[in-house]
């Protein structure tokens, strides 16, 4: 981005996490702790010991593999793909239809998907980039709006 774009738009850096809301950490943990049903009858403690471990495995891989959106020092990451701002082309803030649509019946297959289905909005970025073969990228994101304001589109 250059600095003619940092100063129209006010972002030089910008973070996001695409963690879990609060009702799905819930899920994931009562989902968890639920495969302590299994060796239930046969021992108590297994069971509690089963529950427990289960549910907290569950959160800290969610945890571990949450994606993060990032812009600093000029690079645009998102999950692990990281492109130098300056090759943004576009970027379109999608509502929870536009992205559900974009996602389903508009997606090309060789889109690069950053995408959580508890976040349901987003962007497509397309990139400038004549030797890469990527036609976009589809970013889940609960901010859309920034995102667009900060990657000078």
């Amino acid at each position: 981005m250059s600095s003619d774009q940092q100063r129209k738009t006010g972002v030089t850096n910008l973070v996001e996490s695409l963690r879990p809301s609060p009702v799905m950490w819930l899920v994931l943990v009562v989902l968890g702790a639920s495969f302590g049903l299994i060796p239930g009858p046969i021992n108590t403690t297994i069971a509690v010991v089963t529950g427990v471990a289960t549910a907290v495995l569950a959160v800290v891989l969610v945890f571990a593999f949450t994606p993060r959106l990032q812009l600093a020092k000029g690079v645009f990451s998102a999950g692990r793909a990281k492109v130098p701002a300056s090759l943004v082309a576009k970027v379109e803030p999608l509502d929870a239809a536009q992205m559900r649509a974009a996602h389903g019946v508009d997606l090309d297959a060789r889109a690069y998907l950053c995408t959580r289905a508890w976040v349901h909005t987003g962007i497509r970025v397309t990139l400038n980039d004549p030797q890469d073969p990527t036609p976009y990228w589809l970013i889940s994101t609960r901010r859309p709006q920034e995102w667009v304001r900060a990657l000078g589109s």
